[in-house]
């Protein structure tokens, strides 16, 4: 499988920061409201939902995957240091899961399925892996979904050129979209898509989290696609997102 960005311990730590955007627990608070007993979450990164997971069902089982051996490292490391003693971290992959059939009640995968061009070898995994009446549960961007207004036009552009070379690794950026489809293709029953829009505006403090995010990916996108992006495109990417209108607003999709 694909990797979308390096292995370290500043990237990791960004993406700890990152996932504390875009909503938090609330895409799997109606799934969380049945009391789901085993929880898997498959590419945890560097376990921040696995754990507020488990904080917030403390009676249940939860168990985040990862890969990668840094982050890994990292979340069973935050995982001994936070005051959820129901949540372990274990190495593997997403398309081969190292478990039985049928023993979680809810499986969910975070801006993970964005790593493959298509994402039914993950889905099925996750399917086999969730009980009969068991729940599967995908969020992902919409990478093309993202606007300034007032525009910023090298912002944009660069974005494009992301996208691009992220499609060139075997990557899907927008996967979101694709989520459905893929689902049913899967064959998962009663599926449902939900579009959720992160809408803000300056001078909100969410507003200035979510730009110090993209300041912070763009400042580092070298380093975090190991790709050689032109430095006068990041450059001028970085100054549109310094200066900052007074009626500025920011447009992001996820499902």
């Amino acid at each position: 499988m694909p990797v979308i960005f390096t292995s370290s311990a500043s990237e990791s730590e960004r993406l700890e920061r990152q996932a504390r955007l875009y909503g938090g627990l609330d895409f799997l608070r109606p799934s969380l409201a049945r009391g789901p007993a085993r929880i898997l979450e498959v590419g945890c990164g560097t376990g921040c939902f696995a754990r507020a997971v488990a904080r917030s069902l403390p009676n249940a089982q939860v168990v985040g995957l990862e890969r990668d051996e840094e982050r890994l490292a990292l979340a069973r490391r935050l995982g001994a240091e936070s005051e959820a003693s129901n949540v372990r971290f274990e190495a593997g992959d997403l398309v081969a899961l190292p478990f039985d059939a049928g023993g979680f009640d809810l499986v969910f995968a975070r801006f993970v399925l964005v790593h493959m061009p298509d994402p039914l070898d993950a889905l099925s995994e996750m399917a086999r892996v969730a009980r009969p009446g068991g729940e599967v549960l995908a969020l992902d961007m919409v990478h093309s979904g993202v606007w300034f207004s007032p525009p910023k036009l090298a912002f944009a552009a660069l974005l494009g050129r992301i996208i691009e070379v992220m499609r060139q690794r075997g990557l899907e950026p927008d996967q979101g979209l694709h989520l459905l489809g893929a689902m049913q293709r899967a064959g998962l029953e009663d599926v449902q898509a939900e579009v959720q829009t992160h809408h803000l505006r300056h001078p909100s403090a969410e507003f200035e989290l979510y730009r110090a995010n993209w300041l912070e990916t763009v400042a580092g996108i070298n380093t975090i696609l190991a790709s050689d992006l032109e430095e006068r495109a990041v450059g001028a990417a970085l100054g549109e997102l310094q200066a900052v209108d007074a009626h500025e607003s920011l447009l992001e999709i996820t499902v």
